[in-house]
């Protein structure tokens, strides 16, 4: 379904771009940015601020090159459409691959565009599916899904036991990707992804905000014979202040139990759901019990056929 909406977003704005110029520099303009944002949402597959800015991005380049190069400003309408999307490429070797179509496709399909601007109707509306679909190519190379993408970056700036809480649900976020939910349990299990990874967020910038380097010096108690240890003896409030753990330490300690026990209550839901459809499945054994007896009735009548000719021969 996204790549349907990527390719009629692609046509949209191949259809409008040769012809934005006749409706005035402002119109045009905004114009342009808005399919732009749509064409890199659409590529993405999410509303992220790195894909609106590369949408717009690349209207803007494509507006200053057209009238040099339809070549060249549609390979940048197209590479900026698919940024966000190359950064979730995991392997190097495809995300420049992933690039390079990008590149090629959009100089293909703004040649393409361009070419047949003045033709007829139905002559448009040819070059401009074929311009969409050479545009979506990129969408063949694969991509990290979004949020494992996001779980892992989260994953990589954080300590355990959060990181190791992040990482089991970027993994599950993978690996149930292909599991069938019903709209009820799908609505609720986007809920939770949403709020796990606001709580990955919420982790990364108290890990920022938190050093913990000071932490463990503020921990440390203090060398025997020091004057701070010395001090610490006398005033009991103070020790008490020491060797209290802080708000702080309280908020990390409920941010990681409530990321492991998002992760539990997914990889539970979706097993519950895997498991059930498996044993639906297994359960469903009409075609077998047709086909079952189906083979009876047939070598019954087989049988019979071969009694009816021993008896004539006879």
């Amino acid at each position: 379904m996204k790549k349907v909406a990527f390719v009629v977003a692609a046509a949209s704005l191949f259809v409008i771009a040769p012809l934005a110029n006749r409706f005035g520099p402002v119109v045009s303009s905004v114009t342009l940015v808005w399919l732009g944002v749509l064409l890199a949402v659409c590529a993405s597959g999410t509303s992220q601020s790195m894909a609106v800015a590369s949408g717009a991005f690349g209207a803007f380049g494509s507006g200053i090159l057209a009238s040099v190069s339809p070549a060249a400003a549609g390979a940048v309408m197209i590479a900026a459409a698919f940024a966000e999307r190359t950064t979730r490429i995991r392997s190097r070797t495809a995300r420049a691959v992933h690039v390079l179509v990008a590149l090629v496709a959009g100089a293909l399909a703004g040649t393409l565009s361009t070419a047949f601007s003045t033709s007829s109707i139905p002559v448009i509306a040819v070059a401009t599916l074929v311009a969409a679909v050479l545009s979506a190519l990129p969408l063949l190379v694969e991509a990290d899904d979004a949020v494992a993408h996001a779980l892992d970056q989260a994953a990589a700036s954080v300590t355990q036991p959060a990181r190791s809480a992040l990482l089991q649900g970027a993994e599950l976020r993978r690996n149930a990707a292909e599991v069938p939910l019903d709209h009820a349990t799908e609505i609720r299990v986007r809920k939770t992804w949403q709020s796990l990874l606001r709580l990955a967020e919420a982790r990364v910038r108290l890990e920022r905000s938190r050093p913990r380097a000071l932490v463990r010096i503020a921990a440390a108690p203090p060398p025997a014979g020091s004057p701070q240890l010395s001090l610490a003896l006398e005033a009991p409030s103070s020790r008490a202040l020491v060797a209290a753990p802080s708000a702080a330490d309280a908020v990390l300690d409920m941010v990681d139990q409530r990321l492991e026990e998002h992760v539990t209550v997914l990889a539970k839901a979706y097993t519950a759901v895997d498991t059930a459809r498996a044993a639906a499945i297994g359960l469903e054994d009409a075609d077998l019990r047709t086909v079952d007896s189906l083979g009876d009735s047939l070598e019954d009548e087989s049988r019979a056929m071969v009694e009816v000719k021993g008896a004539s021969v006879t």
